[in-house]
């Protein structure tokens, strides 16, 4: 076999990734964030982006730090957005600041005196306010105190809450429209402009938006919210349609262990009750809009399998029908949607061997790409297929298996099984072109990568996922072993070079898998829980667990069940050659969980690395950080499985 040649690992960590494509109203335009390294400090910065049909995709946003989340004025003649530039705290950190912008030519204007956190900027259906999330800036009392050092912090209680206000966008005058103890996590304009939809928790935490959340009808004039529902966890992506007169609320929900699947559910505009509006899905919802073209109708971005797929929904009845372009080929993976008034769609879309694009969809089903970010891997990436297993119990396990470019069918392979994080996420037919997806990377240096969905992934539906519940680790790491087994037995891989790795959920399947088997010649654990009663108490989503167990570790009666998936608790049946890797500020898995896995190996004799990268939270994010990983990873596995039969 001609062995490919490797990925610059440099045009990974480098390259520009286009996110959240923006249609304006009237359809002639786009605005896209798009995502890419920042030379000067080595941290992820964005910018603003147009597209028109009469000009080459441009930046925007000139020279404006951190500029994205942008919004349309319903004349689309105006854009909002957040930046970074000249909006800094005490310390010197950028802070996000509302900045509009005509789209016809001029400077960009920061509105208001601004102090707090600013996210998710959206125009009044008139265009005479803009809707905005800021977290509650420190009172004259906290700047104080903390000047003086007497910064304390009481968890969970000293808590600075996300509120819901609107800003005139000629005065800069802004208002509060939420106060009390509630967190704002999303929210939408109704079609007057006369309320506004919120989603609310308890506190402004991640933890807490997997408790109990309620759907409040906030009036822009002023005045007492109206709680419309309550949903068990807390929902997202709320519009507001309107059937036969009579206004109604959609969200991306779920019914929390009864059906934990994302899907779209809708409620009366005066409340009552929740109603699954597609109850036999057997997928996943991943993004919601309303359609512009007709008040009754909802687009949804629906993943099924290892494909996202866009969809029209009768908000009514739940009938939905598929947006199939034929330039997609029945391949690939829709990430974002927008809409626009004409009918037209604009979409993320990108398969294994095609990167992201922004993509136009015609009213008449037609697919155009309109920009070329992807172009400087033409020709390097390797195209993936689905493939399909039987585990150990008869369920049908998927995934997505990426050879080497050019490799001969005959020739048996060093293969990567790598693990999605979540648990309730997918592996799709898209671009791993990141520095925790490794597909690409590895598929370039002479592997084989097997990207498997085990039972509890989303995207095969409630019965799928909820074979996750009461057993976690258990019945995914023998979907994963029957993976590599499936791929040995089809003469795809080497018995003798086989390799495990992972993110997040991804490193804690990692070890759960090799404590169950000596298989695997090298292990990558990225992130990874290593004792799930510890990480109950210190990571930063306990109440998840509530959707995995029966209750939580410190009962008695629900012990066992965080016990029998913990990999600590056999980490002395462990043979396989370890790189852990964590970053030292993680708040999601705590640093202390690679250490506990790392100790427990070294104690026991087995080969094994732990790396922490300072600065760094559940996602690495500064481009020296992501090289060094990316390199650590393949330096691993090129020690302990070689790429050569040989």
């Amino acid at each position: 076999m001609t062995t490919p040649s490797p990925i610059d690992l440099n045009l990974l960590v480098d390259r520009q990734r286009p996110s959240s494509p923006r249609l304006s109203p009237d359809g002639r335009q786009i605005a896209v964030t798009v995502n890419y390294a920042s030379k000067a400090d080595e941290r992820p910065d964005s910018s603003i982006w147009m597209i028109r049909d009469d000009h080459e995709p441009f930046r925007f946003s000139g020279g404006l730090a951190g500029a994205s989340e942008p919004a349309w004025s319903p004349d689309s003649t105006r854009l909002v957005f957040t930046s970074t530039r000249d909006h800094k705290d005490k310390n010197g950190k950028g802070k996000a600041g509302l900045f509009v912008i005509p789209v016809d030519g001029g400077e960009a204007a920061q509105l208001g005196d601004v102090r707090g956190s600013i996210s998710a900027p959206h125009w009044s259906p008139s265009g005479s306010l803009i809707a905005y999330l800021m977290t509650d800036p420190d009172t004259e009392g906290e700047e104080k105190r903390k000047e003086d050092k007497q910064d304390h912090v009481v968890f969970e209680e000293e808590v600075h809450h996300q509120r819901l206000w609107v800003i005139d966008p000629e005065s800069g005058k802004a208002r509060c429209l939420t106060t009390g103890g509630a967190s704002v996590h999303d929210y939408c304009w109704s079609p007057d402009g006369n309320d506004l939809i919120a989603i609310t928790t308890p506190l402004p935490t991640f933890n807490s938006m997997y408790g109990s959340s309620n759907l409040i009808r906030v009036p822009v004039s002023g005045g007492l919210a109206t709680t419309v529902a309550t949903f068990p966890m807390s929902p997202g992506s709320p519009v507001v349609r309107e059937i036969n007169g009579e206004r109604v609320i959609a969200v991306i929900a779920n019914d929390h262990r009864g059906d934990p699947t994302p899907s779209i559910w809708t409620v009366p505009w005066d409340g009552g009750a929740r109603r699954q509006l597609l109850p036999d899905l057997r997928g996943a919802v991943q993004d919601l809009i309303a359609d512009p073209t007709d008040p009754g109708q909802l687009i949804a971005l629906i993943v099924e399998g290892t494909h996202g797929h866009v969809f029209r929904v009768s908000a009514e009845t739940g009938e939905r029908h598929a947006i199939e372009p034929t330039a997609f080929d029945n391949r690939g993976s829709v990430e974002v949607i927008s809409a626009s008034k004409d009918g037209r769609i604009a979409v993320v879309w990108s398969a294994s061997d095609v990167p992201q694009d922004v993509w136009s969809i015609e009213p008449d089903g037609d697919a155009s790409k309109l920009t070329s970010f992807g172009d400087e891997f033409d020709n390097m990436l390797a195209r993936g297929e689905t493939v399909r297993w039987q585990s150990f119990d008869g369920v049908e396990i998927e995934g997505t298996l990426v050879r080497p470019r050019d490799a001969p069918a005959d020739t048996l392979l060093p293969l990567f099984v790598e693990i999605h994080g979540g648990p309730a996420w997918q592996w799709e037919d898209a671009a791993n072109l990141n520095w925790h997806d490794w597909a690409q990377m590895l598929a370039s240096r002479g592997w084989a990568v097997l990207l498997p969905n085990p039972r509890g992934s989303t995207g095969y539906g409630a019965a799928f996922e909820k074979l996750l519940q009461d057993d976690v680790g258990n019945g995914e790491s023998k979907d994963l072993i029957a993976a590599a087994e499936a791929m040995v037995e089809r003469g795809i891989a080497d018995p003798q070079r086989l390799a495990i790795g992972g993110w997040s959920w991804g490193g804690y399947l990692t070890a759960r898998t090799i404590t169950q088997t000596r298989r695997f010649k090298a292990a990558v654990m990225g992130a990874g829980v290593a004792n799930l009663t510890s990480d109950h108490g210190a990571g930063d989503i306990a109440e998840y667990n509530r959707l995995l167990y029966p209750g939580h570790p410190y009962d008695a009666t629900t012990w066992d069940y965080y016990a029998s998936g913990t990999p600590i608790r056999l980490a002395s049946e462990v043979t396989t050659p370890t790189l852990i890797l964590h970053g030292d500020s993680d708040d999601r898995v705590h640093p202390t969980q690679g250490q506990e896995f790392y100790r427990a190996l070294q104690v026991s004799g087995v080969p094994v690395r732990f790396v922490r990268y300072p600065r760094e939270g559940h996602s690495i994010r500064e481009r020296a950080h992501q090289l060094d990983l990316m390199e650590r990873i393949c330096s691993w596995l090129d020690k302990w499985v070689p790429t050569s039969s040989s």
